[in-house]
């Protein structure tokens, strides 16, 4: 089946990521734009497409980290600081481990499945992963969503959140995400995340209705700096 035959029968479009590549990337612009073309929300696409590669990327990047730590199960000397445990886990992601760790997802059969469909007018995305939180994790994101959801823009959140010790890295993503949706005149029950002890799913909901385009063309208007 193709993608407008999909979105035609309004059947959900499955995308399977072991890490995020210029071939996902494309596939989730393409079936994105093709959604919001039918429903006359193209101005929708960036913000939207920007979200929904955070939310693979994240998903992906929790699956390296998973694979990682299992690796490391003979070192747990080594990793009893939690946090040395995640500080070097950054280090190696920005070297050739990153490329390793992506053939391990695939022999692992780990990937950040996303579903994209059109439910009663509205737009549902879920990006899932097989991979649960653990509880400062789980603590950390509601923490940000909270204070991301009563802050105006990104500059706000960094003076709201001076006690957050999350406040960088991989979870000021989520933060953008609520501004974005913020954006469309939608609220934190448009943007949920939420995790047992088997996986991880984030949805975004998005009305593709007037009301929302004209909150978002609102929003753009009054952020776009006036040429005198």
């Amino acid at each position: 089946m193709t993608i407008d035959e999909a979105i035609n029968l309004n059947k959900p479009i499955i995308i399977k990521a072991y890490s995020v590549s210029e071939s996902i990337e494309h596939y989730i612009k393409l079936v994105l734009a093709k959604i919001l073309q039918k429903h006359n929300c193209e101005v929708l696409l960036i913000p939207l497409y920007t979200a929904v590669k955070e939310l693979v990327v994240n998903a992906v990047k929790a699956n390296q980290k998973f694979i990682y730590f299992e690796g490391k199960k003979s070192y747990e000397s080594v990793f009893f600081d939690s946090e040395k445990a995640l500080q070097l886990f950054r280090l190696e992601m920005t070297r050739s481990d990153a490329k390793y760790l992506d053939t391990l997802a695939r022999k692992s059969n780990m990937y950040a499945l996303t579903s994209i469909t059109v439910i009663d007018k509205k737009l549902c995305i879920d990006v899932e992963n097989p991979t649960p939180m653990n509880e400062t994790e789980r603590d950390a994101v509601a923490k940000k969503l909270k204070i991301a959801q009563q802050c105006e823009d990104i500059t706000d959140y960094f003076l709201q959140a001076e006690e957050d010790d999350y406040k960088e890295g991989a979870g000021l993503g989520l933060v953008l995400i609520t501004m974005m949706l913020k954006g469309m005149g939608l609220t934190q029950s448009n943007f949920i995340i939420d995790s047992d002890y088997e996986k991880t799913i984030a949805s975004i909901i998005v009305p593709l209705t007037k009301a929302t385009l004209q909150e978002y063309q609102k929003r753009i208007s009054e952020t776009t700096p006036k040429i005198a």
